[in-house]
């Protein structure tokens, strides 16, 4: 019988950190080969991914997150490994979240100045 160690491979640039706003959505998929077929089991930060963090889909030949909506808690460092008898493979990449109020603190920066300028000026 033949086997094989398993494989992830991304179709998208793996970039070992991506970066984005609170509220915009995260999708990573993986193909996965290996025989037997490899199991396969998503992180973050150490931690196993519940139902909570995103939903993880997965097929003999696919595995993938998405999270419609992140937000702060979903930042960290995420691992996908697949594993068989022969052995296993691991890809790993970080998220960080920028927070929802980093436009309204520039915003209210803006606010505050102009009002400072016009006190001077009318006092």
């Amino acid at each position: 019988m033949f086997a094989a160690a398993p494989k992830l491979q991304s179709d998208l640039k793996l970039e070992p950190t991506r970066t984005l706003k609170a509220g915009a959505g995260l999708v990573q998929q993986f193909t996965v080969s290996g025989v037997p077929a490899p199991s396969v089991t998503w992180t973050l930060n150490g931690q196993p991914l519940d139902g909570a963090a995103g939903v993880i889909t997965s097929t003999p030949e696919l595995t993938s997150l998405t999270v419609k909506k992140c937000s702060v808690k979903d930042a960290g460092q995420y691992e996908v490994t697949a594993t068989n008898e022969v052995g296993s493979d691991t890809a790993r990449f970080s998220v960080v979240v920028n927070g929802p109020y980093g436009l309204f603190v520039v915003y209210l920066f803006i606010y505050l100045f102009v009002f400072l300028l016009l006190i001077n000026i009318f006092v």
